[in-house]
């Protein structure tokens, strides 16, 4: 099937660029007429190539973790880039990130421990360096502000909704006889 299509598709550009009336000189291997042998050949080729593609996973090597870089890239992805916005050190291409994922490298080598590095890291830029700050200290801040932001303009709003649906002013009382009496005769005096 795909010799049929490949010779029709042949056919049809040899005809594009020699037009009809030149059709006779274009070789017989565009025209759709292959000999046997070439045939047998590609068929061969192919099958090789099939079986290549299909076997290629047999020779693949597995792949191991090294235990190093699994503890550099943990560490690193707690640590903020400080020349990046918001990115940890395992995921910034910036010359700084790769020098500290090369330090952090160096002081696991030597044996230091998890909390030596980020210290190292924290003495060095301060809590900046950490992407999760501590909630304590000037780090309270960044946790207790958008919650003391909320209590506030909760509070607001509710003083604000309870002035509003307050009445603005009080009911007037009923008028007395003697007053109803004083209206008519006000209105009676401006008619005339």
């Amino acid at each position: 099937m795909w010799r049929y299509i490949y010779h029709g598709a042949s056919l049809k550009i040899a005809r594009l660029c020699f037009g009809r009336a030149r059709l006779a000189r274009v070789p017989v291997s565009l025209r759709g007429e292959w000999p046997r042998r070439s045939r047998v050949r590609s068929s061969l080729l192919s099958g090789w190539l099939l079986l290549l593609t299909l076997a290629a996973p047999v020779f693949a090597v597995d792949v191991t973790e090294d235990p190093l870089e699994r503890q550099v890239h943990d560490i690193a992805r707690d640590l903020r880039c400080t020349v990046c916005q918001n990115q940890p050190v395992s995921e910034s291409n910036a010359d700084t990130a790769r020098d500290m994922r090369a330090i952090i490298r160096e002081q696991v080598q030597a044996g230091k421990s998890r909390d030596e590095i980020v210290k190292y890291f924290v003495d060095r830029y301060g809590n900046y360096v950490l992407m999760d700050p501590p909630k304590q200290g000037s780090g309270a801040i960044v946790w207790a502000g958008p919650l003391a932001l909320i209590v506030i303009v909760g509070i607001s709003g509710a003083v604000f909704l309870r002035r509003r649906l307050r009445p603005s002013m009080p009911p007037t009382p009923p008028l007395s006889k003697e007053d109803a009496a004083l209206v008519r005769a006000a209105r009676k005096q401006d008619k005339s």
